[in-house]
């Protein structure tokens, strides 16, 4: 288990019962869950900027 120090976020809460919700679906705590979703927004990005 890796140990990292940890970070508040603060968000709306509609946005935090959707992380919740798709936390749940997923089978993934919400950390993890958030975790997930700024990787692939990362890659995302990434690649948009590569094609620029």
């Amino acid at each position: 288990m890796q140990t990292q120090p940890p970070t508040a976020l603060r968000m709306p809460t509609d946005l935090k019962e959707w992380v919740k919700a798709s936390a749940q679906a997923n089978r993934r705590s919400v950390n993890s869950e958030i975790v997930v979703l700024l990787e692939l927004a990362k890659q995302q990005m990434e690649k948009a900027s590569a094609m620029n």
